[in-house]
């Protein structure tokens, strides 16, 4: 029984882990996803809920791509 505890905590945080790591990448809020990420049965749906999400672009490109002149 014991090593079914252990084995779920370690896919928790694993997953937590992948809620870090992709929030980072995409550029959203890494705080608000790896808390979110941390919580049992609820992880999973904030994991896939990032895997489809898009990045985020940078304010400061988006702002000189409208500069040039076409």
């Amino acid at each position: 029984m014991a090593q079914l505890v252990i084995l779920l905590l370690i896919i928790h945080l694993i997953i937590a882990y992948q809620c870090y790591r992709y929030s980072s990448l995409k550029g959203y809020p890494v705080k608000v996803f790896t808390v979110l990420g941390c919580v049992p049965y609820f992880n999973v749906v904030v994991w896939i809920y990032l895997l489809f999400l898009p990045e985020l672009e940078p304010f400061e490109s988006h702002v000189q791509s409208q500069k040039q002149p076409l």
